[in-house]
């Protein structure tokens, strides 16, 4: 066999992965033989294989000594590429592994205040906490920044007020029901009820959410609706703003219950609102695009720990009160 012959195959003819394969053997064993029994093919198919690419390299690849072949030195320089080559596929093989077992990745990650700035920081510690290598970017804009942004595909995952439009550029899922509650200075006369209707709000000076809020828009409906006359006094957007506006005695204000229930240590009190206005949270996703592992992954979380949360906040606040405090057993000392 003379590896050295030129011209059978077109010199600007590319390498095949399993030409590349086949040289690869032969320079790690030394002989065709241990070079086909490697590969699990005939020595006649590598010698055919080395022949072609000596064709394409257009130069000799090796010599012939004692039954052995001997790579020349642009068969040891074309050999160090292949290395190379060979090295970035097995980097992409541990990318893949990583990617799967959510080693790797990155999450970025929209939420709007009332969320992003209260339960959601804890969630994203538990997470990276199990994924490590994870890299998470948080975002805190209003919920109808969250949906634009999912729609143009510019977010993994938005959390944000259950839009009441539909819209077919995303995809929305369930997160949790959050209906708001009354919050007050403590000692306020509004503390001595169980829950706060409607109709108490008359003459309150009251601290409201932007104008542009649905939960807001919603409540001004009822108050016109029921002919509730509130003092308006001051107005915030979000609803850690309305909350610290009543901690220092500015006025009543209904916000999220999340929202309060995580201020619960300021010197407010907390009471269920009746009737229950309709305040969603949803998870949003751009439409048509596959989620990474990752996402899917913290999706998942998201939602269990959530709902479990909710789940102490809904009977935390049914505890509240004074004839509910009063109902409750007193502990005997021994």
């Amino acid at each position: 066999m003379n590896l050295g012959e030129k011209d059978t195959v077109p010199k600007e003819a590319e390498f095949t992965p399993r030409e590349i394969e086949v040289f690869a053997s032969v320079m790690l064993h030394g002989t065709t033989t241990k070079a086909a029994d490697a590969l699990d093919i005939t020595q006649p198919a590598v010698s055919k294989m080395l022949q072609q690419l000596s064709e394409k390299a257009d130069f000799q690849l090796f010599r012939k000594s004692r039954q052995r072949l001997i790579p020349t030195p642009e068969a040891h320089m074309l050999y160090a590429e292949v290395k190379r080559v060979f090295e970035s596929a097995r980097g992409i093989s541990r990318a893949a592994r990583e990617i799967r077992e959510l080693r790797s990745g990155r999450l970025n990650i929209c939420a709007l205040p009332a969320f992003g700035s209260t339960l959601l920081p804890s969630i994203i510690t538990s997470f990276s906490k199990q994924h490590p290598s994870v890299s998470i970017s948080l975002d805190i804009r209003s919920s109808a920044t969250v949906v634009q942004r999912a729609g143009r595909n510019q977010l993994d995952i938005g959390i944000g007020v259950t839009a009441s439009d539909e819209n077919s550029s995303i995809v929305r899922r369930a997160l949790t029901a959050t209906p708001p509650v009354c919050v007050m200075p403590a000692g306020h006369r509004l503390a001595g009820l169980d829950v706060v209707q409607a109709e108490d709000l008359e003459g309150i000076d009251f601290i409201s959410m932007g104008s542009a809020d649905p939960m807001r828009q919603q409540l001004d409906a009822l108050c016109e609706e029921r002919g509730v006359g509130r003092l308006l006094k001051v107005e915030a957007s979000l609803s850690s703003a309305c909350i610290a506006l009543v901690a220092s005695g500015a006025g009543v204000s209904v916000v999220d219950r999340l929202s309060a229930w995580m201020a619960r240590d300021l010197p407010i009190e907390i009471r269920d609102f009746q009737p229950h206005l309709d305040l969603n949270l949803s998870v949003y996703r751009p439409w048509g695009v596959i989620a990474s592992t990752a996402a899917d992954a913290f999706t998942e979380h998201l939602i269990a720990t959530t709902r479990s949360f909710m789940n102490g906040v809904e009977a935390g606040i049914a505890a509240l009160g004074p004839r509910r405090q009063a109902d409750k057993p007193i502990a005997v000392r021994r």
